[in-house]
């Protein structure tokens, strides 16, 4: 028998099917997609603002990236390390290697059929570790910092670690 797969969904059922030898249906729940628009647009956003606020402490302290960004008069002499310009820098590297990973793996957990009420405790989680982590960082504030850094890690690995069992659970492997 040749695998087909058909998606059907509606606007109003939420509820995708796969056609195989085996009938799977996944539901969206309504609560979970609405937290992981709202949550991941604040995470999105704020990755987003970190480029303008890294801008705002380059030309503040005149570390700019490229010589020619100094024009001609200081294309000699430019300064290319600044320490508030890398905390930015690397708070925004930060959240860039973290946020997309998380993200991903929310998307993943939508798929298991596992409870929403994790999924979203956990949205609110790492949302708030995030911002509050940003803060910390950019004030130069280290234990409060690293605890919003695991916190948020955390939720990463919980969700990641039931993805998993619901994916070996189904002994498709």
């Amino acid at each position: 028998m040749t695998e087909q797969t058909r998606l059907s969904s509606s606007c109003s059922s939420k509820t995708i099917t796969f056609s195989s030898s085996k009938m799977v249906t996944l539901t969206l729940d309504d609560r979970f997609l609405a937290a992981y628009l709202f949550y991941g647009s604040i995470l999105m956003l704020k990755t987003w603002a970190m480029s303008f606020l890294t801008a705002r402490h380059r030309i503040k302290n005149k570390v700019l990236p490229s010589p020619e960004d100094y024009g001609r008069k200081y294309k000699d002499k430019p300064m290319i390390y600044h320490a508030d310009v890398e905390r930015v820098r690397r708070a925004h590297l930060n959240d860039m290697e973290n946020i997309p990973t998380f993200l991903i793996v929310v998307l993943l957990y939508s798929f298991s059929g596992l409870p929403a009420i994790r999924v979203i405790w956990c949205l609110r989680i790492f949302t708030t570790a995030r911002i509050l982590h940003t803060i910390f960082y950019l004030n130069a504030i280290f234990l409060p910092r690293a605890v919003s850094f695991l916190f948020g890690a955390g939720c990463t690995v919980f969700l990641a670690g039931n993805v998993l069992y619901a994916a070996i659970k189904t002994g498709l492997f």
